[in-house]
């Protein structure tokens, strides 16, 4: 296996039986899958998040009885198992497509790759533990001492929310980017066979050799290295402090 690392221009795949099937060159081919799985992934914790800031701002205009009541109902929607939230969303849009007679989105894989209804099941549960764990840091911000000290200098509540609380409550988020990325890759794996939507941890499912798997793990790892690279960055710009 190590030779065909340092060789990947020699790692083939199997259309059949790894043994007797025709074989062929795992690149350029395996990018097609490797771009498709990206685009999923990335795309994806951008609406989560982009949503989950949205509701966290509507949700701390609420008295704190309504927002206690969000958050444990946040958590129990926390606990719903990725592979009920797939079913559910392609039985909707089947259930819309008998009522309606249009096919609104692919509801499964073929030739083509379904898009738009994968990228919107894989939103949901990131949004909801964004959404969460967001919730927690800014009830965390909000009970510190700067947020009393600047009401007492005459800030209303929607500037310390939208100013300091919001900007400290995505700093500790930064934090939390590790396994926000562990669990949108794990679903990702989910969503992929179940859709069958043809991407690379797809691919490695109906490929299952040593060295497809290792390419794709390293293919997978690249940008989400960058990414923390990027958090890190971002982060020690905002606070001024050492990158780590």
């Amino acid at each position: 296996m190590v030779v065909s690392l340092v060789q990947p221009g020699s790692i083939t795949y199997s259309t059949g039986d790894y043994n007797t099937g025709s074989q062929y060159p795992l690149f350029p081919y395996v990018f097609e899958f490797y771009g498709y799985s990206l685009s999923i992934l990335f795309l994806g914790f951008i609406l989560a998040l982009v949503i989950a800031v949205s509701l966290i701002m509507i949700t701390f205009q609420l008295s704190v009885k309504k927002r206690t009541a969000l958050m444990k109902l946040s958590t129990i929607l926390e606990a719903v198992p990725d592979l009920f939230v797939i079913a559910m969303a392609q039985l909707f849009i089947i259930f819309l497509f008998k009522q309606t007679g249009i096919l609104f989105f692919d509801v499964v894989g073929a030739y083509e790759r379904p898009f738009i209804l994968p990228l919107i099941t894989y939103t949901i549960l990131p949004t909801i533990f964004l959404y969460r764990t967001l919730t927690l840091l800014f009830d965390e911000e909000l009970r510190k001492p700067y947020v009393e000290l600047a009401r007492g200098k005459g800030l209303t509540d929607f500037r310390v929310l939208f100013v300091h609380v919001f900007r400290n409550g995505l700093m500790g988020l930064l934090h939390h980017s590790k396994m926000i990325l562990a669990f949108m890759l794990s679903n990702l794996i989910m969503l992929e066979i179940i859709f069958n939507t043809r991407g690379i941890t797809w691919f490695v499912y109906h490929h299952p050799t040593p060295e497809i798997a290792t390419v794709s793990i390293l293919l997978l790892a690249v940008p989400i290295l960058l990414f923390e690279q990027g958090m890190n960055k971002l982060k020690s710009s905002i606070v001024g402090g050492e990158e780590g």
